[in-house]
């Protein structure tokens, strides 16, 4: 099953995909909200994936991010927090995170995934 979250805020959509038979469920491309003009966060769009998953007492394994996202935060850290699903997203993240941290002078934090940013492509082992 394939159910749209349409974000009006941002204009994106996000997933949640589930199999009724086994209650596994993946989010894909998840959004966090934001106020540019505040610059608050808001966990609103995200919840709405949380309670519809809980409705249907579905158990999210996976955050899967297709692309790095220019046009919203994603929610996958606080997905990750309130689930304990595991999130993916392409290795090739790396190139983007050390594009963006030599534009922003971020170092090698940024550019090899430690800390926060960590959950966006450097694998684990």
């Amino acid at each position: 099953v394939v159910e749209a979250f349409f974000d009006e805020a941002t204009f994106t959509v996000s997933y949640l995909i589930s199999d009724p038979s086994t209650r596994k469920a993946a989010v894909i491309d998840s959004v966090m909200g934001f106020d540019p003009a505040s610059g608050r966060t808001s966990s609103a769009p995200a919840d709405r994936l949380l309670d519809a998953a809980r409705s249907q007492d579905l158990i999210i394994e996976l955050i899967l991010e297709t692309h790095v996202h220019a046009d919203h935060l994603t929610a996958a850290p606080y997905l990750r927090e309130r689930s304990g699903a595991r999130v993916g997203i392409g290795a090739n993240i790396t190139a983007i995170q050390e594009t963006f941290g030599r534009l922003f002078n971020a170092g090698d934090d940024f550019a090899h995934g430690q800390g926060e940013l960590r959950c966006t492509g450097k694998r684990r082992r």
